[in-house]
């Protein structure tokens, strides 16, 4: 560490150096006077410095002025979140939850690629607090390092890693809507969605609403929206919202009885159209004995439909959305180690195509579980024993009974303040 100081004080030197020939002022405020081979361009600069860990760059913009211009511009910012989102992820983001009353939080990285064999201590983790007063007890994901939360009248922008938050009231007729998070990368926009939910035949369709991050504007509601009732989860795939919704409701041929019609909704952040996407397969309730879950998650940066027990993955990967070309594939667990955890959910995979398995609810330990369907094996990652975790973060006996676990296999570090972006009034 004391290596990694050193180096990038005498980097700090010679580009302060660099900084002032570039100004005409050749004099330095020491006694030492660097020569011109030892002056290293401000390119060069940006990109060592780029090359950092995120809270490295932070506490490093107090060094100087140059350094804090150069980390500090959007180009610089923008760059590096493309530069985190393109090379594979070393930790996994959590939450633990607690259940009763959603009100107690807690974030925690966890290493992907250490194959650890015992607990580590809870203090050797890095720990994160979100925002005070906010409701958790909610599906949620993280969209370029921004994660969302909401209450009743208010959604809370969070960015971990400035530990910095944003406000926003909503619309006096959405105090029940599901919020959807979109970035576009093409114009850097961030865009606020909300969807009425529980829409049914006999109701009067509620339209979305939209809000554009730091343009001042309002809530806008979005005309020609089909009728549709959207459920929490939701991904946000190059630019392009996926979530789950019930678009039509159909009649039952037999007793006449109403019958939901679940499908696949996209939505393009930047020109806010919707579409719909058939669902490209449903698996029967039960295989091997066990129920078998279904959800949307994000596989090497592409939308999947997947269902799946701790014994078999079935997976359809969206490989084109205009022409709705599903790729399917079936995935066995090895029979020597297939017998995971039964409280142990997917959350996605990661970067290089591992299914990520996270413990909940357990009585012993925070573990996650990594599986290869090209290798076709099964690493398991140990984290935190709960009592620990309990002793240092609960409230009380019972936190650790009642938490809930979630992940976040997309997430990254972003560096951009939430400072600048104005919170806009309620329609």
């Amino acid at each position: 560490m004391e290596n990694r100081e050193e180096k990038i004080k005498v980097i700090h030197r010679i580009t302060k150096s660099s900084s002032a020939c570039l100004h005409g002022d050749n004099k330095s405020n020491g006694n030492e006077v660097f020569s011109n081979h030892d002056h290293i361009p401000i390119d060069l600069t940006r990109e060592i410095i780029m090359r950092l860990p995120a809270k490295s760059i932070v506490r490093f913009r107090c060094v100087s002025k140059l350094w804090w211009s150069i980390t500090t511009q959007p180009n610089f910012i923008n760059s590096f979140a493309i530069r985190q989102s393109s090379i594979p992820r070393q930790n996994l983001l959590i939450t633990f939850v607690e259940q009763d009353n959603g009100k107690k939080q807690v974030f925690c990285m966890l290493p992907i690629h250490k194959n650890s064999t015992s607990y580590s201590d809870v203090n050797n983790f890095h720990i994160i607090f979100p925002p005070t007063k906010v409701f958790c007890g909610y599906y949620t994901i993280s969209v370029n390092g921004l994660i969302t939360f909401r209450t009743n009248t208010e959604i809370i922008i969070w960015n971990p890693t400035m530990r910095e938050h944003i406000t926003f009231i909503k619309p006096k007729s959405s105090k029940h809507a599901r919020c959807f998070l979109g970035y576009d990368s093409t114009e850097n926009t961030y865009k606020l969605l909300l969807m009425a939910c529980s829409y049914r035949k006999c109701e009067k369709y509620q339209k979305p609403e939209i809000l554009t991050l730091g343009s001042q504007e309002s809530w806008r509601v979005i005309e020609n929206s089909p009728a549709q009732d959207p459920k929490c989860m939701y991904y946000c795939i190059n630019g392009i919202l996926y979530y789950n919704a019930v678009i039509s409701f159909e009649e039952d041929r037999d007793d006449h009885s109403i019958l939901p019609s679940l499908q696949i909704m996209s939505f393009d952040v930047r020109s806010e159209l919707f579409k719909s996407i058939q669902l490209p397969g449903r698996a029967n309730q039960y295989q091997d004995g066990l129920m078998l879950e279904e959800s949307l998650i994000s596989y090497q940066r592409k939308l999947a439909w997947v269902c799946y027990n701790s014994k078999i993955i079935k997976i359809w990967v969206l490989k084109d959305a205009e022409k709705q070309v599903w790729l399917e594939n079936e995935f066995v667990l090895p029979l020597p180690q297939r017998d995971l955890p039964e409280i142990a959910w997917l959350h996605g995979a990661t970067s290089t195509g591992e299914f990520i398995y996270v413990s909940g609810n357990a009585p012993k330990d925070i573990s996650t579980f990594y599986y290869d369907p090209v290798r076709e094996t099964i690493r398991s990652v140990k984290g935190i024993e709960y009592e620990q975790f309990r002793r240092c973060y609960g409230s009380n006996d019972n936190f650790v009974s009642s938490l809930s676990l979630h992940a976040f296999p997309d997430h990254i570090e972003n560096l951009m303040s939430l400072k600048h972006i104005m919170c806009s009034p309620s329609v």
